[in-house]
């Protein structure tokens, strides 16, 4: 893998855990690297087809009832 794909994929993960963890968007992604939350949303669509929010605990039942 190149560098810089790499690089990406490890933001990715570091902000994930930080997501599953509770922290907000804006923190996991500032915590992780990334420029802020619109850089970080982009960037999960782009790699791995959906939104960071997908990932906030309790997000998925919220979604449902709706």
């Amino acid at each position: 893998i190149p560098l810089r794909p790499y690089v990406a994929w490890l933001r990715l993960q570091r902000a994930a855990g930080a997501i599953v963890g509770g922290g907000s968007l804006a923190r996991a992604a500032a915590d992780a690297g990334f420029s802020d939350a619109a850089h970080m949303s982009r960037s999960f669509r782009k790699m791995l087809g959906m939104p960071p929010s997908a990932l906030v605990p309790g997000a998925q039942a919220t979604a449902r009832r709706s």
